[in-house]
């Protein structure tokens, strides 16, 4: 064919298209009840793209890892146990833009009680628990990462926190993780498996055994778990001193090695015994890594590990992938209640509800209410705990050439917000916090990006950003609390 004839062919084709554009409805052409052809018009291609202007929340919330610094002041000197108190606010940027933590109606004291457990931990050398529990958005320890730091940072304490038994998925931070294979992980979500005849899955969904829960056999088993910080993480959550075994109903004694840098440093047995048992190892040195080696006839449930600091504050990202937060009642709530009690658990932050966003106001409404009893267990076995919730952030779907917030979105914040009021919870709003409607291609187009091309979760450095403003909204509440200890 001669050039002029494909240059011919061409323009006809354009020229059709652009008739067809012309033509065609903004609402496509209905072919059936369940399919709409949608094609492309003039209005909608010559329409300019706006994006949500978030220039002010980023300029004023840039993630980084500031020294802390605490305001003088001359506040009388409390006491706890004999220990001096000093209650000192934290010097923050804060501008209007800062989405604030919401209380329920003449509730706005529900936190005190852990600001109170923050200024105890950092003088008195206790230590306490931060459980931030959320979706896929938290995974690879997105946001807790940050906002650990700067607990850590303010208040100490050291170390990574709670790590399951076997991890559902491979994520390489804030551990690396390897391990033998004969190690077998059983979940309740999202599905449990039929093997298993009780409901003993500890803190984060899921425990581990070498043997299978159901071979009966008496061959002993070697296993081995090995963890390495990783070399993303932060300083404080690479650095630990402590390590504890989460472990229970072993039939029979077990031998476990303990290896730092490839040097035998422990070695115990733990004895046949029903009910939750914790070992806990101390370490001269912080390590560059740990392996344990496990060998019995019979394995224990491994519910977890943690890497701590001998005090201060741990705070544990307990990421379930695809959930919505409804998964507590289906686990042994005694259990868990007890590694709460023992862990000295202050604050759990509950951050779900972007996966139950597909499906009408009345399914919405359904899932919102199985949220709010699940807040109610938690309430139960950890009295001493308080909550905070935090709203999905914002989600688009196409809608053409555009991307546009998910239509209930809105609906389902608002829903959760009053569920969270209701239960007597803190309320954190993460889809207003990022900029609200609309806002989230402005995240996923910036440069560099701040949320991955799903148009659902945020990049490493888009949930530092969210961490830190959710950290100063945290601050802002902590201020108000010391400020009322001056009066």
């Amino acid at each position: 064919m001669k050039p002029k004839n494909i240059l011919y062919f061409i323009v006809i084709i354009f020229a059709l298209f652009g008739v067809l554009m012309l033509f065609f409805p903004d609402d496509g052409l209905k072919i059936t009840d369940n399919f709409t052809l949608k094609f492309t018009n003039w209005n909608t291609f010559l329409s300019k793209k706006e994006e949500k202007d978030i220039s002010s929340i980023l300029e004023n919330n840039i993630a980084n890892e500031d020294t802390v610094e605490f305001v003088q002041t001359n506040f009388d000197t409390a006491y706890v146990d004999n220990v001096p108190i000093v209650y000192q606010p934290i010097s923050i940027s804060v501008d209007s833009t800062l989405q604030q933590i919401e209380f329920p109606e003449g509730k706005d004291t529900i936190l005190n009680s852990v600001f109170q457990s923050f200024v105890e931990t950092q003088a008195t050398g206790r230590k306490i628990h931060v459980l931030h529990y959320g979706d896929s958005q938290i995974e690879v320890d997105r946001m807790t990462s940050y906002f650990r730091m700067k607990l850590q940072a303010t208040f100490g304490g050291m170390g990574c926190g709670f790590h399951p038994g076997l991890q559902t998925y491979n994520f390489t931070n804030p551990m690396v993780v390897n391990y033998s294979e004969n190690w077998r992980r059983y979940n309740v979500f999202p599905k449990k498996d039929t093997l298993v005849t009780h409901k003993r899955y500890g803190i984060y969904t899921n425990f581990s055994m070498f043997k299978a829960v159901n071979d009966t056999t008496k061959t002993e088993q070697t296993a081995w778990i090995e963890f390495t910080p990783s070399q993303g993480a932060y300083s404080s959550a690479k650095n630990f001193n402590q390590l504890k075994l989460f472990y229970g109903y072993n039939k029979s004694e077990v031998n476990v090695e303990v290896f730092s840098n490839g040097a035998l440093i422990f070695q115990d047995n733990l004895p046949a015994r029903d009910g939750l048992q914790i070992k806990t190892w101390d370490f001269a040195e912080y390590p560059a890594n740990v392996k344990l080696v496990f060998k019995g006839t019979s394995s224990p449930e491994i519910y977890g590990y943690s890497f701590e600091g001998n005090s201060g504050i741990c705070v544990d990202n307990l990421p379930v992938r695809g959930s919505g937060g409804t998964f507590f009642g289906s686990m042994d709530l005694s259990l868990t209640g007890q590694m709460y009690n023992y862990m000295n658990v202050k604050l759990i932050i509950l951050q779900f509800g972007g996966n139950s966003i597909h499906g009408d106001s009345a399914a919405i409404k359904g899932y919102v209410n199985g949220f709010g009893k699940q807040i109610r267990y938690l309430q139960n076995i950890a009295p001493n705990a308080r909550i905070i919730v935090i709203g999905p952030a914002d989600m688009s779907e196409k809608d053409g050439d555009n991307y546009i917030t998910i239509p209930r979105l809105p609906y389902l914040v608002n829903l959760i917000r009053n569920e969270a009021f209701k239960n007597n919870c803190a309320f954190w709003d993460m889809y207003s916090a990022m900029g609200g409607f609309n806002s989230m291609p402005s995240w996923v187009f910036h440069e560099p990006s701040l949320a991955e091309k799903d148009f659902i979760h945020f990049t490493p450095n888009g949930a530092n950003i969210v961490a830190q403003i959710f950290y100063k909204a945290l601050v802002v509440e902590y201020n108000k609390f010391v400020e009322k200890k001056s009066l």
